[in-house]
């Protein structure tokens, strides 16, 4: 190793004229020649305004986010202006399979209580159903959220929080992140939860369970 950084210091003496004794002294200019060449005038110095062109594409400036609340909020109302959703949140428990439970109401969401509250640190989970026997469901839509998107989330008083959609993912029911989805990692997140894909009548559920990442932006 030592050999061969000092083959490179070497190598960058010579490059950089470090080796200026190998080169013969340049030759001065005679009195005739310093005249001559006092005669020789300079070209005028023309200055071109040329456009910046920026050098590769911008980096975005990264986005300060809020701190998490200590106690965060008891969310009574969930809107989502990007597909019109404006709808009641109930706390609702995990049931005796293991599974989050969700309102009886097919127009309404429930939050896992006790758990983390939005704005808290960690993340909140709120789930709603996705079709019922009649149609669509509260949550039909959620599959249409795009990264960007606004959930906004209030309690009685009127305080409201707003989380930036992340991303939205698909996932085989057998296969949902749930340390993903129920992670006590830095920063206050929100994550909505519901089913998707091809209802299995046999076993009584959707093949798919559809994901919404967000996080608290204000």
């Amino acid at each position: 190793m030592k050999s061969i950084l000092l083959s490179v210091f070497l190598f960058c003496m010579v490059i950089s004229g470090c080796t200026h004794h190998t080169q013969p002294p340049a030759a001065q200019p005679s009195a005739v020649e310093e005249h001559s060449i006092s005669q020789i005038s300079e070209p005028p110095i023309v200055s071109v305004n040329l456009p910046q062109v920026p050098y590769g594409p911008a980096i975005p400036e990264k986005k300060q986010l809020p701190p998490p609340l200590v106690n965060g909020i008891t969310p009574k109302k969930l809107q989502i202006p990007a597909i019109h959703l404006s709808t009641l949140i109930e706390p609702v428990g995990v049931l005796q399979n293991g599974q989050m439970d969700v309102p009886k109401a097919f127009d309404r969401v429930g939050i896992l209580a006790p758990w983390t509250k939005p704005g808290m640190k960690g993340s909140a989970v709120i789930a709603g159903h996705f079709d019922h026997y009649t149609g669509p469901a509260v949550f039909y839509n959620l599959r249409k959220l795009q990264p960007g998107d606004h959930i906004q989330v209030s309690d009685e008083a009127g305080k409201v929080l707003t989380f930036q959609v992340n991303r939205v993912e698909s996932f085989p029911a057998s296969e949902a992140p749930i340390d993903q989805i129920f992670e006590e990692k830095e920063g206050a997140h929100l994550n909505l939860i519901t089913c998707s894909g091809k209802f299995n009548k046999k076993k009584q559920e959707h093949a798919r369970r559809l994901v919404v990442f967000s996080e608290l932006i204000q």
